[in-house]
């Protein structure tokens, strides 16, 4: 069941036409004057001020959607949509709207909230799948895909970084099988020829997702920005061209553009970039209406593919997945009517799926050296848990055991490092032996981090992780690894609840760290990383302030709690919730030292670890240490941690050709 709905401007009215699936012509009407263009031009500035802000819709705003709505359905027209989506018996009717004029087709219509409700919006209801029509003379119907749905990213000039966003925001529906991601078209050197060269040479895709800048040229054309032009000067391509060059593409397997492009469904003189694709032979392209947030547009993204392209599902509901990516950033701010949906045909559906049979990719072809158990664990949602890589504790022993002997102490010889720190602090006191430390490590080359650190910081994913390494190779590697990411890496407090914790940022996209002089009120644990340094050290910063370490075994025994506290800080407790249920990858840690043992009891709460969880032990361990971890690493209960042990290096090596395969 479908209702189309004709909006006009006859003299000073906008009057509203509409026609049903079924033959329904309700008698036209006229908005009410107050409701009139000034008024709808006022509506679409409140809505794009919250839009552009990241806010809710405010009271008044919503007050108005009301009314429009109100205005738009009535009469006979709201008895025709009325009988029309009972006649649906429970599926979604198909609402879509025809603005021709360019100050109608600003307006965003999706907001229309219905009466008696304060979230019943048009573009959020999954009972009415609400889009914009066009006229086109092309034919429609939706295409069978018999697997992965094919997407193909364009990102000319500099939008690799955001083709990354994509790429990473598509990684489970990737790693499923319902997606394959193409080779994308993207880079500096992409200008308008060598673009329309590599989409006449490449796999045909179901799905274009274009990611750049777009506008209005001074002619009112809607036009997309390319690499630049010899002399350096900004290149664009006009949406006509684009449409023109995706029309052979069209007739085939290609029936979904996604614009990421700032103001994608501006119109133009021509009308909007995704109305003039559209009429060139899309079946749907979604667009914004205004510019969004990084971090809105990938959300969108994965809710939106998820939705569209699911192995569980029997056809691919363009409508439906708009819908249901909305209603996910509505809970969030009124961000949720930026996108715009365009279709040419009366349904919403794209593709077929029947007969669809969904295989994970390249499972055959992947390293067979890297253990199954890491190869299915990074393959997941993880918490690592990074233990003693460096060379500093080597280099800290020798300068205390050195200055021990030369004080007097020759019995220190040979202790444990732990031991040995703390016959210092008792000794000599606490100040010596952070001076001891801080030389220590002054003395020893500030290395790059280790090359396992390197390569698992490919496969870190958003949530929380820990470190004890005293300097931040963690969280340096992770950043350079993921620039797109949020990384935050933060010190615990000594001093336990009653202390201040020192927080480090590297914003998504920053080229330096910088210090939070206050703790976030909450992480979005499903986009930002947040490094936990338990044992101090050196914070990230570009000049790095020492934090007094955990060393000695008073240290360990009080761990990041400091000496007061039994538990860990509210803010400690909300970030250990992850962790706590989600699998731990232990690398180098030993179930025979006890500073691992303690840490490990006091992350899990003294409870088992959680299933699945994996130890990856440094080379040379005991056969028996294998079996300990097997019988559940010295944790509480009955938990079983497996273990695998080999040459770090060679693991190293190992994960990074793993991590080029993946990528492929």
């Amino acid at each position: 069941m479908w209702l189309e709905i004709e909006l006009d401007i006859s003299g000073d009215e906008v009057r509203v036409n509409a026609r049903g699936s079924r033959g329904e012509r309700p008698a036209g009407h006229a908005i009410a004057s107050e409701q009139g263009l000034g008024a709808l031009q006022t509506f679409a500035n409140k809505i794009g001020r919250a839009v552009r802000g990241g806010k809710s819709l405010d009271p008044a705003a919503v007050s108005d959607s009301q009314a429009l709505h109100e205005e738009v359905f009535k009469g006979e027209l709201r008895d025709v949509l009325a009988r029309l989506g009972e006649a649906s018996k429970g599926g979604p009717l198909l609402l879509r709207l025809f603005a021709r004029d360019h100050a109608l087709q600003a307006v965003p219509w999706e907001a229309l909230c219905r009466p008696g409700t304060s979230e019943g919006f048009l573009g959020t209801d999954p009972r009415v799948l609400f889009a914009r029509g066009v006229t086109s003379s092309e034919p429609w119907e939706p295409r069978e895909v018999k697997g992965a749905v094919r997407v193909l990213g364009i990102a000319p000039g500099t939008g690799e970084r955001a083709l990354d966003v994509l790429r990473e925001a598509l990684a489970p529906s990737i790693d499923a099988g319902e997606v394959e991601w193409l080779d994308p078209i993207a880079g500096p050197e992409i200008s308008a020829r060598a673009l329309f060269d590599r989409l006449r040479r490449g796999k045909s895709p179901h799905v274009v997702h274009w990611l750049g800048h777009g506008g209005v040229d001074l002619s009112g054309k809607p036009v997309l920005r390319v690499a630049d032009d010899e002399d350096g000067e900004e290149a664009w391509i006009t949406a006509e061209a684009l449409g023109r060059e995706l029309s052979a593409a069209f007739c085939e397997e290609l029936r979904l553009v996604i614009l990421e492009a700032c103001e994608g469904a501006r119109a133009g003189a021509l009308g909007s970039a995704a109305e003039i694709l559209a009429r060139a032979g899309a079946d749907a392209v979604v667009a914004h209406l205004w510019p969004v947030k990084a971090d809105v547009a990938r959300a969108c993204s994965t809710e939106l593919y998820r939705a569209l392209t699911g192995a569980s599902l029997s056809q691919g509901d363009i409508g439906a997945s708009v819908a249901a990516a909305r209603r996910t950033l509505l809970s969030q701010s009124a961000e949720a009517f930026s996108p715009i949906l365009y279709l040419r045909g009366s349904d919403s559906v794209v593709f077929n799926f029947q007969g669809r049979r969904v295989a994970r990719p390249g499972k055959k072809g992947r390293s067979r050296a890297l253990a199954p158990a890491l190869q299915g664990l990074l393959e997941r949602p993880f918490t690592m848990v990074l233990g003693d890589l460096e060379d500093d504790r080597a280099a800290l022993q020798r300068e205390l055991e050195q200055f021990m002997q030369e004080s007097g102490e020759p019995a220190a010889q040979g202790m444990s490092l732990s031991a040995l720190t703390q016959r210092c602090v008792l000794r000599f006191g606490q100040e010596v032996l952070h001076s001891l430390f801080q030389q220590a490590l002054t003395a020893s080359p500030a290395a790059t981090a280790p090359p396992l650190v390197e390569a698992l910081a490919r496969f870190v994913r958003p949530g929380v992780h820990v470190t004890l390494l005293w300097r931040p190779c963690l969280e340096h590697a992770i950043a350079q690894r993921l620039p797109q990411r949020t990384v935050y890496a933060i010190q615990p407090s000594l001093l336990g609840a009653s202390g201040k914790p020192r927080v480090v940022k590297r914003a998504a996209g920053a080229a330096t760290w910088k210090m939070d002089p206050v703790m976030p009120r909450r992480f979005d644990l499903d986009s930002e990383i947040v490094v936990l340094r338990l044992y101090g050290g050196y914070s990230a910063e570009p000049r790095p302030i020492f934090s007094p370490p955990l060393l000695t075994e008073d240290d360990h025994i009080h761990g990041p709690l400091g000496a007061d506290g039994a538990r860990p800080p509210l803010w400690m407790e909300e970030l250990l919730a992850r962790p706590r249920v989600q699998p731990g990858l232990f690398v180098a840690l030993s179930s025979l030292d006890f500073r691992h043992r303690m840490l490990l009891r006091w992350l899990y709460d003294q409870r088992p670890a959680p299933p699945d969880s994996l130890a990856v032990l440094a080379p040379g361990v005991e056969g028996s240490e294998i079996e300990i971890w097997g019988n559940g690493g010295g944790l509480p209960g009955t938990g079983h941690i497996a273990a695998t042990t080999g040459d770090l290096v060679e693991l190293a090596e190992q994960l990074d050709a793993f991590a080029l395969e993946d990528a492929s």
